[in-house]
């Protein structure tokens, strides 16, 4: 925080269902990938209190996603983005994971899971066994996923100005870098068959960008334990 304080009172709600990405469902019980992810909240309302520097501000209305990770080791590398405010689509959301894992010695190719929300139906995006092309990076991203019926491709750009960097500890030993980037461009194409090819964009996205394998020419911050 660099002598900064803040604090903040927060609830997130909202009347979708939780988003459960990884597919087939069977892989919540199986011992790969040994990170687990929900979307508890993929759309919401966000309202309470922020306090920043003894700087009061009332959230009301804020849009919001809230999500949770849980299990024993960090993927190898991952992306994680999150999207909405659509221009030809405010209602629609976007959540989207890619991940590597480690067997052994070798590292898995990407595996992409999510979905995207589009006038109140579900888009399921990727999923085991469909492979996807991904250019990932800390700064930007570019994946084609194929998905049940669907093909979907999106690019991502970041500010350098915007991200943080830091460190998170793996449960099983060392380090991963993550770069995290609250305010990323969007651009997506949905193609289903007989429909009208979509594209859409937004400014308002998360994304994120996290690898065992390190990020020249960016030093992270370090987090305080605890």
């Amino acid at each position: 925080m660099r002598g900064q304080s803040a604090r903040w009172d927060l609830a997130i709600t909202g009347e979708q269902p939780p988003l459960r990405p990884l597919r087939p469902p069977v892989l919540y019980r199986a011992p790969l990938p040994r990170t687990k992810l929900e979307a508890t909240v993929p759309d919401g309302q966000v309202a309470g209190m922020l306090e920043i520097d003894g700087r009061n501000v009332t959230v009301s209305g804020w849009r919001g996603t809230a999500g949770h990770n849980w299990g024993s080791e960090h993927a190898d590398s991952w992306v994680w983005l999150h999207a909405a405010g659509f221009g030809a689509a405010p209602e629609a959301w976007l959540e989207l994971v890619l991940a590597r894992i480690r067997v052994g010695p070798a590292r898995s190719p990407w595996t992409a899971m999510g979905a995207l929300s589009l006038n109140g139906e579900r888009i399921l995006l990727g999923g085991l066994g469909r492979r996807p092309v991904v250019d990932a990076r800390p700064g930007r991203l570019t994946a084609d996923v194929p998905s049940p019926g669907a093909r979907f491709r999106v690019s991502v750009t970041t500010d350098d100005d915007d991200p943080v960097a830091v460190t998170y500890t793996d449960p099983r030993g060392g380090i991963r870098t993550v770069r995290h980037a609250a305010l990323a461009s969007v651009e997506l194409i949905l193609h289903r068959p007989g429909n009208r090819e979509l594209a859409l964009s937004s400014s308002r996205g998360a994304y994120e960008y996290g690898t065992r394998q390190g990020m020249p020419g960016i030093e992270p911050q370090p987090l305080p334990e605890g």
